[in-house]
């Protein structure tokens, strides 16, 4: 079996209104497992299988989290979140790191 860690997350929110990462295919599959049994429908069983069928191996993972998002945009429980700034995610450099730069 590929990785089965999706290239990008998928962010949703459950029944609570709780924020939750979905960041690979056993995500996926617990999340669509706890949704509400009287809420499923025809895209809900889609998702379960494309997530069931790439978990086993049999489809791509990129399969699974195509329609898993598909499933989570229908429904509308996708969280589009922005990325995070620059100056969040770039490592600053210290005065420390130009020292030891300099010195080895």
């Amino acid at each position: 079996m590929e990785s089965a860690t999706f290239k990008q997350p998928v962010f949703v929110r459950n029944e609570g209104r709780v924020v939750q990462k979905i960041g690979c295919v056993m995500d996926a599959i617990e999340f669509l497992e706890e949704w509400p049994v009287e809420r499923r429908g025809l895209l809900h069983a889609v998702a379960s299988d494309a997530c069931y069928s790439a978990y086993d191996g049999r489809k791509s993972v990129e399969a699974a989290n195509k329609a898993f998002t598909t499933w989570a945009r229908r429904i509308a429980v996708i969280e589009d979140l922005p990325a995070a700034p620059q100056w969040m995610t770039v490592r600053k450099i210290s005065k420390i790191d130009h020292l030891l730069d300099s010195q080895g």
